[in-house]
């Protein structure tokens, strides 16, 4: 089917689903296909921009969500953003509201901690500097994923947030994951490892992701790190990821198929830094937020609107 045909049939599954009030079911019917193929060309509608949607609530305020999660968490700051048409919309408006606040706090000689994914990505492709700042240092917090297809390395976005800087930058010369943990203690007995692990104790600010227990989102998984029978089982813990550590719903860390072959910032040395701003959208990032908020981990939080409503009703606010 060429293009302008599919594009015409997606065009009027969305007309009989929304104009005509008819079910998934209906439709499929009509046409002759199956239930789940109506609902895949629901949503390229609105990827094609062939939907679009717009709610209009004036008595929800990103403003006063935001200000009630703050003081809920007793967090230092709370930023909600509009979701957008889709993921992608949502990452990219979180990006540009953690771009506004670098921008607002920088200072020359800031040491500040960046870990990967793709929110952290949209960040990075978002942030615009109007000076420079020489003495600053950009500090990677995670080893690396080595995955060309992610858009999401730790040495990519560290080296693109320097590069709009003007500033130094160093990175953590190693994966995420080492198969050995003999490896692992080798590697921390490095010079150059002493030297990069000293600097992640004296980070002024960092921004993170925050990875759900649904395995085939994280980022261990992605990265190819675990197979999919692994991260199954890493997945039934119920444990959620911050800078690849599992955690548990009380900011935890149990044994785990990961322990002791983590490269990544420490748990400790992450709750010491004076800001740390997770990064997330969707619903599925809930539980990933409480637990890191209970650990100590987060003490601020740019987040979209579908993740504020998940957290306030997980909440009970």
């Amino acid at each position: 089917m060429d293009q302008g045909q599919k594009r015409k049939d997606i065009t009027k599954v969305a007309k009989l689903y929304y104009y005509g009030n008819m079910t998934q079911d209906e439709i499929a019917q009509m046409m002759g296909i199956s239930r789940p193929k109506v609902s895949r060309m629901l949503a390229a509608a609105h990827q094609y921009n062939i939907v679009h949607i717009e709610i209009r609530d004036p008595l929800f305020s990103n403003t006063e969500v935001a200000e009630k999660i703050r003081s809920h968490f007793d967090l230092k700051k709370v930023v909600v953003v509009p979701t957008g048409q889709n993921p992608s919309d949502a990452k990219d408006n979180i990006g540009k509201a953690a771009s506004e606040y670098l921008n607002s706090c920088i200072v020359n000689g800031m040491k500040i901690g960046i870990s990967w994914g793709t929110t952290l990505n949209a960040f990075v492709n978002r942030f615009q500097c109007a000076k420079a700042f020489p003495d600053a240092n950009v500090i990677q917090l995670v080893g690396a994923s080595y995955s060309q297809s992610m858009h999401m390395d730790g040495r990519e976005l560290v080296k693109t947030l320097a590069r709009k800087l003007n500033c130094q930058y160093s990175l953590l010369q190693a994966p995420m994951l080492v198969h050995n943990p003999t490896l692992l203690e080798l590697f921390m007995e490095e010079p150059e490892t002493i030297d990069h692990f000293n600097l992640l104790k004296k980070l002024d600010i960092a921004f993170v992701g925050l990875g759900s227990s649904n395995y085939k989102n994280s980022v261990v998984y992605k990265a190819k790190y675990l197979d999919a029978s692994e991260a199954k089982k890493l997945s039934q813990m119920e444990l959620c990821d911050i800078c690849g550590h599992q955690i548990d719903i009380d900011g935890k860390e149990p044994e785990t198929i990961l322990s002791n072959r983590l490269i990544s910032i420490p748990l400790n040395s992450l709750a010491q830094i004076p800001m740390v701003m997770g990064l997330c959208a969707g619903n599925d990032k809930t539980r990933s937020i409480i637990s890191a908020i209970h650990g100590g981990y987060l003490n601020g939080l740019i987040i979209d609107e579908i993740a504020a409503i998940s957290l306030l009703e997980a909440e009970k606010l």
